[in-house]
Parts: C-alpha cells; structure tokens; sequence
C-alpha cells in the first residue's frame, strides 16, 4: 500500500534550488551502499573515505535509509554567513549553486552552523593542523560537464535532481525521463 506521505518525484519546496533528491520508496529504495558518497569523494579529491562525500548517507535501522545533501537553499543561509563570501564561499551566478572554494576557506564553521538543517549539510573537513580545516558542501559537481556523480553511480537510482533544477531540460521532471536519460549529461 503506497504511503500518502510521499510523492512519486518530492516536488521542489519554495525556497530551495536546484538540489539532489532523493525519490520515494515507492519508486526506489536507497539500500546503504553508499556508492554515493564513495563517487563524490572520487570526484571531488581523487580518493574516497568514510567523512570524504559532500553527500552523506544516513544508515536507519527501519531499512529506509536517507540521503542529505545541500537543498541550495535560495536565500543562501551559508553564503550570507561566511566571512569570506565571494572568495571562499561562492554563488554561481549562472546555475544559483552554491560552492566552496576551499583554497580561500579558512574554515570557521560559519557557514556549518548557519545551515538550516539538522544535521547540517555543510561538513568541516577538518585536521591536525587548524589552519587546514575547511568546509564541504555538495555542489551538484558544478565543475562536472557530466554533472552530478552521486546520480550516475546510484545503482538502485533513488537520487535524482529537483523538479525546479535548471540542469533539466525545461519542463521535464525526472520522473518523465527515460532511465538512460537519468544520468544527466
């Protein structure tokens, strides 16, 4: 029996961006494997570990497991809060996404506390040396002409992109996508 608290495809809630999401267990269920946060580490450093992914896997014992990743909250809460706005923390003027540029963050955690999600979606990647500590945030692979790799990589393709998100040919849901076409290109 379908589960009326859940949509087919979330549609995008007012307020957030272009964003990962993850699709109800009516469509596909996230089993853990966490192929997700392994691609992203791949992607974005080249190697991967356990706090490596801009997207984290929350492991449930109800056997529906959660995907939290930046919404790319449109009033920027991390944006407006880093003191190095602009340098370290950077809007895409083209896409919206918010990014970090972690050569310019000097890694305070503003942004992390100013999330508005619990538990936040920012990371500090931090290390012994307190000077090398900065922030990680999913950014949809913004450098990536292949986009997002947490979605390529899903083997049970329960992550898709928001209704809303301006990587989508206009008008298309991703739900409305044949399955080769779910990779975004």
């Amino acid at each position: 029996m379908p589960n009326d608290n859940f949509n087919a495809v979330p549609k995008a809630a007012e307020g957030f961006g272009n964003h990962i999401v993850q699709y109800s267990p009516e469509y596909s269920l996230c089993t853990g494997c966490v192929s997700c946060t392994i691609m992203c580490g791949l992607t974005h450093e080249g190697y991967t570990g356990r706090t490596n992914g801009r997207i984290q896997v929350n492991i449930k014992s109800s056997l529906i497991n959660e995907v939290l990743a930046c919404q790319q909250c449109s009033d920027h809460p991390c944006y407006e809060a880093c003191p190095k706005k602009d340098s370290a923390m950077k809007l895409d003027p083209d896409t919206n996404i918010v990014y970090i540029d972690e050569e310019n963050c000097i890694g305070c955690g503003k942004c992390q506390r100013s999330c508005k999600f619990t538990p936040s979606r920012i990371q500090i990647r931090k290390n012994k040396d307190r000077k090398k500590w900065k922030a990680v945030k999913c950014d949809l692979c913004h450098n990536n002409p292949e986009g997002p790799q947490c979605i390529k990589w899903c083997p049970v393709q329960c992550l898709g992109l928001s209704d809303n998100s301006v990587l989508l040919p206009d008008g298309v849901r991703p739900a409305d996508l044949p399955d080769e076409s779910k990779e975004v290109k």
